[in-house]
């Protein structure tokens, strides 16, 4: 069959759906990943019907208007929702925001990340209950101990960074506060006064947080001149913001080289607040310290359960100094309190296949009608064409997708077959700037 997997951030989801997408063509599949460029493809015909992967059917127009498009090419639409909002605690709320009923109609599978996702789609949405396939992420797959040489990286390692991870978006994001606003507007999630009120808190929240962070990191690292920090912005947050709060300081770098899951394997120390790094790390069996100088909880209060917790810069500081040179530590009571909730909320990552989950789903809708050949050569001379007008015509870089790097990708797609020879025989071919294909290799 044809497979189109939509790819929105290159450094969050390129590895799981690389890993996805073998699983997929060692089956037979032919497919393609890529950015939103691919399945404009698929909504104007020039691909054969195939089987789609949504990162999300969020209620907006043109969202709509795609589902609808793809129904009209005879596709079969699936979606897994890459924001996941599993480390929130209203996530009822969330959801509202991300799923309807129109949505839900015209979308044929929608896979779930675990139990709480599911059960909660269900209840939100029953008249749909039978769409909802609990299959979780390929993205929390990569988090075992399976792929960890996948994440080896002694540049990181050796420099024993400390890492500060970011998810504070406000203040720090590439967009200014009213054009977040407009978006939300425009796009409708404000429909919901529910959500509004939510989201405003959150802005407030987070900006308070903000300043909070950067005082605690100029106090850090001027305490421990001799460790190396690093702070991770979100993907929708701008270095050179986060650059505009600190004076230039020799132990501190922000970057967005990597991706979150080399720093957090590879760095000796996690810091965080709310953010999805901490459950990662906790995955990774990392030494994990979640700053919460606030009274005010957020939604996002789930991750800071793991590790240690610090309630200002003098208690982040003491807490530094007593877990970095400890090689191991004994999981915290706490943690062992909540690794159900862990389970419950991202499914059994170590135990179970999430990929195969999926694509045996996908093997369900297997026919004729998505299984006929693509003529391949005029979607890459439309990807030539795409190439020469972002280089010469109207240049443009897009920081979440930046264009892909064919050694970067064999390099990942090697270390996976390391993990599983029977992909072995999967096949890369870059073709174009932001597209690919994985296929059986022909003998």
């Amino acid at each position: 069959m044809n497979i189109y997997i939509k790819l929105e951030i290159e450094t969050r989801e390129l590895t799981s759906r690389l890993i996805l997408g073998m699983y997929a063509a060692a089956k037979g599949h032919q497919v393609l990943i890529g950015d939103d460029e691919l399945l404009k493809l698929v909504q104007k015909k020039k691909l054969n019907p195939g089987i789609i992967l949504e990162k999300s059917i969020t209620p907006t127009d043109s969202r709509i208007e795609q589902l609808k498009d793809y129904k009209d090419n005879k596709s079969i639409t699936t979606s897994i929702d890459e924001e996941g909002g599993l480390v929130r605690d209203d996530i009822e709320k969330f959801l509202i925001s991300r799923f309807s009923e129109e949505t839900i109609s015209l979308t044929d599978r929608i896979f779930c990340w675990s139990k709480y996702d599911y059960e909660k789609l269900k209840k939100l949405f029953p008249k749909y209950e039978k769409k909802f396939v609990i299959t979780g992420n390929p993205r929390v797959n990569i988090w075992g101990k399976k792929y960890k040489n996948l994440f080896t990286l002694p540049d990181i390692k050796n420099k024993k960074y400390i890492l500060i991870s970011s998810n504070l978006g406000t203040g720090v994001s590439k967009q200014r506060l009213s054009e977040m606003y407009k978006y939300f507007n425009e796009n409708n999630y404000f429909d919901n006064k529910q959500y509004e009120e939510a989201e405003v808190k959150s802005l407030i929240y987070n900006f308070q947080l903000l300043f909070k962070f950067v005082s605690a990191i100029n106090y850090i690292t001027k305490r421990f001149p001799d460790f190396n920090f690093l702070i991770r912005p979100h993907p929708s947050e701008s270095v050179k913001n986060w650059n505009n709060f600190f004076k230039k300081k020799k132990n501190l770098e922000i970057s967005k080289d990597f991706t979150l899951s080399d720093w957090i394997e590879n760095s000796e120390i996690i810091i965080h607040n709310g953010c999805t790094a901490g459950v990662e790390a906790y995955a990774r069996k990392k030494k994990i310290i979640s700053f919460e100088p606030l009274e005010i909880k957020s939604q996002f209060d789930f991750s800071n359960k793991f590790g240690f917790t610090a309630k200002n810069e003098i208690e982040l500081g003491n807490l530094i100094e007593k877990v970095h040179d400890i090689e191991k530590i004994d999981k915290a009571n706490k943690e062992k309190e909540y690794f159900e909730q862990f389970i419950y909320r991202f499914n059994n990552f170590e135990n179970e296949n999430f990929s195969n989950n999926i694509n045996d789903e996908w093997s369900k809708f297997e026919s004729k009608e998505l299984s006929k050949k693509n003529n391949l050569s005029i979607i890459k001379l439309i990807n030539k064409l795409r190439l020469f007008k972002n280089i010469f015509i109207k240049p443009y870089f897009n920081e979440k997708f930046p264009p892909l790097d064919r050694r970067k990708i064999i390099n990942i797609i090697n270390k996976i077959k390391e993990t599983d020879s029977s992909l072995n025989n999967v096949h890369f071919e870059l073709i174009g700037p932001k597209l690919f294909k994985l296929n059986l290799t022909k003998w």
